[in-house]
């Protein structure tokens, strides 16, 4: 046997001994890696389900510098998503959808890497004594193809390392942004609820006096119709300007009632709205709404009713201003 058929040989030799092991390589390749964060559940949340935010710690941000990225429903939430396009190669890209969004426990997101396949990823997360455990897993299956194979198994290694270094990217977003008090937005929804309410245009300075004095006339109401409060007292800010606000305050209710020449009964459906916590006093809140209307610019979504402010906190029970809570709601078109 000539030496070029002995080489021939072997090559085949080898050939069929690296198909034939690669058919005892796994078909799915599955990604696990964990990270303690040093910050609640939901300000590690808000970071995994809005796809701007990724931007500054996902190792797939990478793929997006050399291209082009236009966003989904977007970019935020549910059924929110981007697709990134490789401007200088032609059939390389992806596309990221949002497709399982349980507030503050995971987020699933598909991806499709066009013709290198499909994946998911899920961020799995788990409140702890320090903050919150992060789970991010992936799971990719390759096929049968004995190079994908191969190559699933070089993927795994180089993966695990990808996630490492973005869940340390994201511990430390999220330290800063616990350690600067800095706001946490949300999509959330307000769901349909009856209230009872008043509205009037009143002068901006007198604007706490005149709230007051509408919620005292709103429990007065409830109080002689004998109906009780089924939710946080909220305002609704629908016009404003440097002297007055159309401004309208509610109190929930569960009841059917009628309602009188001040107090009138309605109800607010299902909506959609960007939304964040404020913690302090109520002559601050003004700093959440710069917040908020920032946000929703950016976001590219358009406001569809007033802002509005629900009072978690009741001043009443506790004085302590700089532990009130008011959560501020932006109505926008989904």
């Amino acid at each position: 046997m000539s030496r070029f058929a002995r080489i021939f040989m072997w090559i085949l030799l080898w050939g069929a001994l690296f198909v034939a092991i690669a058919y005892f390589l796994p078909k799915t390749v599955i990604v696990e890696r964990s990270a303690d964060i040093q910050a609640p559940t939901k300000t590690v949340y808000a970071q995994l389900i809005d796809l701007h935010q990724w931007d500054h710690w996902s190792p797939w941000k990478r793929m997006s510098e050399n291209g082009s990225v236009e966003y989904i429903n977007h970019g935020v939430g549910l059924g929110g998503g981007y697709i990134w396009k490789n401007e200088n190669k032609e059939g390389s890209g992806a596309t990221i959808i949002i497709t399982e969004a349980n507030p503050y426990s995971i987020v699933t997101v598909s991806l499709d890497f066009m013709q290198r396949g499909e994946a998911l990823s899920s961020f799995i997360l788990t409140e702890n004594s320090d903050g919150t455990t992060v789970k991010w897993t992936l799971t990719y299956d390759v096929g049968n193809n004995p190079f994908a194979r191969w190559i699933g198994l070089l993927m795994k290694k180089s993966m695990a390392t990808d996630f490492d270094n973005g869940l340390v990217k994201l511990k430390a977003i999220c330290h800063v942004i616990e350690k600067e008090e800095e706001q946490v937005i949300l999509l959330d929804e307000i769901k349909e609820m009856n209230y009872a309410g008043i509205r009037e245009t009143v002068p901006f300075i007198e604007v706490s006096r005149e709230m007051s004095e509408m919620y005292n006339e709103i429990s007065k109401f409830l109080a002689q119709k004998e109906v009780e409060m089924a939710g946080i007292p909220f305002a609704m800010y629908h016009l404003m300007d440097e002297e007055e606000i159309d401004l309208e305050c509610g109190i929930p209710i569960d009841e059917t009632v009628e309602g009188n020449a001040k107090v009138k009964i309605a109800t607010f459906p299902t909506t959609t709205c960007a939304s964040l916590d404020f913690y302090g006093d109520y002559n601050n809140l003004q700093e959440g709404h710069i917040a908020l209307q920032k946000w929703v610019e950016a976001h590219g979504f358009n406001l569809i009713s007033a802002p509005m402010e629900f009072y978690l906190t009741d001043p009443q029970q506790e004085t302590d201003p700089t532990k009130w809570i008011t959560r501020i709601c932006y109505p926008i078109e989904q």
